[in-house]
């Protein structure tokens, strides 16, 4: 195939950028050459600077489009709950809109949650503030829940966070849309993080016996 010296244009940045994601997330940092990029899209090796000076700026960029991807799926997850909505509410649209950016920016999602350890050190440390800024977000969401009187005093947030966002992360391993919408899972997984799964005939007894043992 006949290689192409472009120009610099949005839509071969991209490009550039969609391939990029896919690399890193499959291939990881140190795999993944400009190069192996540029050849993928069909350019010129050299052409690909004029979009980028660096791989460690094309990482960077994928990066903090993965990132900001999801922050900003969630929040528009927010902004279309109504006024009166509750942090149960809120709590379901965070979930919603995390799986459902997963799944639309599926490379870079991939690229967000794995690379960390691989990048440049400025870039990691950029990395690790826009983690913190996602983690304070799901921080909210479970502070919120607690002052409502859906989590109980004793539960660690920090905890409960990695929980949910652990399986929140691996949507794209296993959601099947010809099964259900995000939306059906959300409130299948909300009713197991809730009530949990057993069935309330046996967590009456289960609750019994606890009372029984500790008033022995």
């Amino acid at each position: 195939m006949r290689k192409r010296n472009v120009n610099p244009s949005v839509d071969t940045r991209e490009t550039l950028l969609r391939l990029a994601a896919r690399s890193f997330a499959t291939q990881g940092y140190t795999a993944t050459t400009m190069r192996s990029i540029a050849d993928q899209a069909g350019i010129e090796a050299a052409s690909i600077y004029y979009h980028f000076s660096s791989k460690e700026e094309l990482v960077d960029i994928v990066m903090e489009h993965g990132a900001d991807s999801i922050v900003r799926h969630i929040n528009e997850h927010f902004d279309a709950l109504p006024a009166n909505a509750g942090a149960d509410d809120r709590f379901k649209a965070a979930l919603v809109g995390q799986m459902s950016a997963l799944i639309k920016f599926g490379d870079y999602a991939l690229a967000h949650g794995r690379l960390l350890s691989q990048l440049p050190d400025k870039v990691r440390e950029r990395q690790i503030k826009r983690r913190e800024r996602h983690q304070r977000l799901w921080t909210t969401v479970f502070d919120d829940l607690r002052k409502e009187g859906f989590l109980r005093e004793d539960v660690d947030i920090a905890l409960c966070r990695v929980f949910v966002l652990g399986f929140i992360n691996s949507v794209q391993t296993w959601f099947d849309p010809k099964k259900g919408s995000l939306d059906k899972v959300a409130d299948q997984f909300i009713t197991m993080f809730f009530e949990g799964v057993q069935p309330a005939a046996k967590r009456r007894r289960s609750g019994r016996r606890k009372e029984l043992a500790a008033s022995s």
